[in-house]
């Protein structure tokens, strides 16, 4: 039986509670182990992260914050570093582990979208075993015995056997460096990519995007009916990552000359604090959503923010 891995990549985890895209940090770790320098902070803002926004349209979804809910990110992100990205939704087995296979075998990771282990979002792929019937990686749930019960290797990666059925969505391939643009380039791409993020409506059929998904979830938190607190709260916490991640884009703004938008994403970047204290990440807060008007404030905080936001795409030509 044929194993293979890439040694040493940086873990993937929730240790870092400031820090909590399974995306980015899968996108960083993938880099640096692949030669580049760089950090949470700026993967976060140049590829579009830090300006994104998603809501279901289907009611309470604790994946709002899935990079496949924004998948005009993908192309650009790799870009920015100089290398090309390549999407391939889910086949059969046999195609998905050689095309897996073969990525780890260059000594390119692979970010799965959705699966693998079943409750993640994204996953980052760093060998395999067994002919490719186990894949080797990181995930923050594979530090949650509920959701990952499979003993990790000794190496530290998760090892997960089965892994095509729970594979919902599709894998992104990393192809080789062609060169790097210039900072100037990547900024005016980052820029265009920042306007299409807020102000198109609509990326995937399934979900809100930009000004709308602000809209949608005040709208759903006061619209909404519901039994019991579990999932009103539960989707606000996982969505509440996308908002925690506003913070990393006023900095990036400001190395790269406009000052008028970091200006905006600061005044942002207090509101989304803010929505962390309203109804705060620890489950502690069940009781409020026993009562719409205990809601309200954290919906007008939204809906400030989105108002922010339009006025920064205002500001982009």
């Amino acid at each position: 039986m044929t194993r293979n891995l890439i040694p040493g990549l940086q873990k993937v985890d929730w240790s870092d509670t400031a820090r909590q895209s399974e995306y980015v940090n899968s996108v960083v770790s993938a880099l640096n182990g692949l030669g580049e320098k760089t950090n949470y902070d700026y993967v976060c803002a140049v590829s579009g992260s830090a300006f994104a926004a998603s809501f279901s349209k289907e009611g309470w979804d604790f994946g709002n914050q899935r990079a496949a809910g924004i998948p005009i990110i993908f192309e650009h992100t790799f870009k920015a570093f100089g290398y090309g990205v390549t999407r391939r939704f889910k086949s059969d087995f046999v195609t998905d582990s050689r095309l897996i296979m073969d990525s780890i075998d260059r000594g390119f990771p692979v970010i799965t979208l959705g699966g693998i282990i079943p409750v993640a979002n994204e996953c980052l792929i760093s060998g395999y075993d067994n002919d490719g019937a186990v894949l080797l990686g990181y995930n923050p749930f594979m530090y949650i015995e509920d959701d990952h019960d499979e003993p990790h290797d000794d190496t530290g990666y998760f090892r997960k056997t089965g892994w095509h059925e729970n594979m919902r969505d599709s894998m992104l391939l990393i192809g080789e460096k062609t060169g790097k643009p210039p900072k100037e380039a990547i900024f005016a791409e980052t820029l265009k990519l920042i306007k299409c993020l807020i102000t198109r409506q609509m990326l995937v059929p399934s979900h809100h995007n930009g000004l709308a998904a602000h809209k949608a979830f005040a709208s759903a938190l006061m619209g909404y009916e519901w039994a019991d607190s579990f999932e009103p709260y539960m989707s606000v916490m996982c969505t509440y990552k996308m908002y925690l991640d506003r913070q990393y884009a006023a900095k990036f703004l400001e190395d790269n000359g406009r000052n008028d938008l970091a200006g905006i994403y600061r005044e942002i970047a207090v509101l989304c604090r803010k929505l962390g204290e309203l109804i705060p990440q620890d489950f502690s807060a069940f009781d409020m959503f026993g009562d719409k008007a205990n809601l309200k404030p954290y919906c007008d905080t939204l809906l400030e923010i989105c108002s922010l936001e339009e006025r920064a795409a205002d500001l982009i030509d």
